[in-house]
């Protein structure tokens, strides 16, 4: 049966009950006719609706009213009432079953929110880190931009240096190359001269501990140890590690720049004498005489020209002519200091200029590489000497005069010095 049915019966019952007392005995019934109109007013009114648990309260104090009356009667419409009162009941069982299925269900929820969000903040937290990472890695693939595009070791290493100050705010660093595998310093950085060596000492003795107080970071490409850039300072891991992304980048860029080096040596360099080529020094004489001018210094040009090789050649063959130029120029490069520069002038001459040399050094080296050539090679050298600024103040000018003085060392019977004087 459904609830508005029973609640409809239970309205009949009661209203016929509440007729039938008041037509036997309006005294004593009276209390009793008054509670069956109000629960006809209350249960006129459908399961549900107004507050059911109010209808529950009501049924329930009408119950107990009846029950105490002592009538037997009343105490069966007693149980009518409670009866009557079964739907609302059901309703509340429901809603509080649904309550708690809601508390449940709300719980779960609550839990699953509280670990979304924790997962959220560790989400987050990566996302930033990783954006600082993407960050971190797109300022360094900028340095390695830049250091690519840098040709020059020496600029190469202050920039690297710059960089790493930049980066990890380091203040005392030092840019270190192999040479000949020894540790030669190529740049610094707020550094004083007794420091080097004591860093040198270093070198390879370091471990890069976060909160040290020296790092060494290896230049390496591949299997080669090109260096390492040393730095004084406190750092933690993590710069630790940006240190050594750095230090790669560099490696990679310097790798790139001993080889533009040596690339470009070769293309200066004669392949047989291992002197410079002619164009290379005419722009290394105009360049020193430059600066010869603005400091006011004078230069000393020899040219050197090595006698009968064209006789020496077709008697004993090309081979054999360029062994001798090649021990001609082994001679000429023996006896010549660091700041002097020789080159291949053409075929068998050998040009040299001597910045700041008197008239006594400039004859002192000419006699010295004559003699050399004349024990090493198997043919013997003529050298005319001239100087800047008297001789000549133009490279065409010095070379003219040179040229003149080795004519005139030729017309004295070869193998000798001859300086440029203006009766020639």
């Amino acid at each position: 049966m459904s609830n508005r049915k029973l609640s409809g019966l239970v309205i009949l019952i009661l209203a016929a009950a509440a007729l039938g007392g008041f037509l036997s005995n309006d005294g004593e019934y009276v209390f009793f006719i008054s509670g069956a109109f109000c629960a006809l007013a209350l249960f006129a009114i459908p399961p549900g609706k107004l507050n059911t648990s109010v209808k529950c309260a009501l049924c329930g104090l009408i119950a107990i009213l009846f029950l105490i009356s002592g009538s037997p009667v009343l105490r069966i419409y007693a149980a009518l009432a409670l009866c009557a009162a079964l739907p609302d009941f059901k309703i509340l069982l429901s809603r509080r079953a649904a309550y708690n299925d809601f508390k449940r269900e709300y719980d779960k929820l609550e839990k699953k929110i509280i670990a979304l969000e924790q997962e959220k903040y560790s989400i987050d937290s990566r996302i930033k880190n990783c954006e600082s990472e993407i960050e971190r890695y797109e300022k360094l693939y900028k340095i390695s931009k830049d250091i690519e595009a840098v040709r020059d070791g020496r600029e190469l290493a202050e920039k690297a240096l710059e960089t790493f100050s930049l980066k990890l705010g380091l203040e005392n660093l030092a840019f270190f190359y192999i040479d000949n595998s020894r540790m030669q310093l190529l740049a610094s950085k707020n550094l004083k001269a007794g420091d080097i060596d004591a860093w040198k000492k270093m070198l390879g003795k370091i471990h890069n501990e976060p909160g040290g107080s020296y790092y060494e970071f290896k230049l390496s490409a591949g299997e080669k140890n090109l260096g390492s850039v040393m730095a004084a300072g406190q750092l933690n891991s993590a710069q630790i590690k940006t240190a050594n992304v750095i230090a790669s980048q560099v490696a990679m860029g310097y790798e790139k720049t001993v080889l533009y080096e040596k690339v470009r040596e070769l293309s200066r360099i004669d392949g047989l004498t291992g002197l410079f080529l002619r164009k290379y020094f005419m722009t290394r004489l105009d360049e020193e005489m430059e600066r010869a001018r603005r400091y006011d210094y004078s230069i000393a040009f020899l040219m050197c020209d090595l006698d009968d090789f064209k006789k020496y050649n077709d008697s004993y063959g090309h081979p054999m002519g360029d062994k001798v130029l090649r021990d001609a120029a082994s001679a000429v490069k023996e006896n010549i200091y660091h700041s002097d520069f020789a080159g291949r002038y053409g075929g068998e001459e050998i040009c040299i200029y001597m910045p700041m040399a008197d008239r006594k050094r400039a004859l002192s080296r000419a006699e010295k590489i004559r003699i050399r050539v004349e024990e090493q090679a198997a043919v013997t050298v003529s050298i005319g000497i001239a100087y800047f600024p008297g001789d000549g103040s133009t490279a065409v000018d010095l070379i003219k005069a040179a040229d003149l003085a080795l004519y005139g060392a030729k017309d004295g019977g070869k193998n000798t010095v001859k300086e440029y004087s203006p009766q020639m």
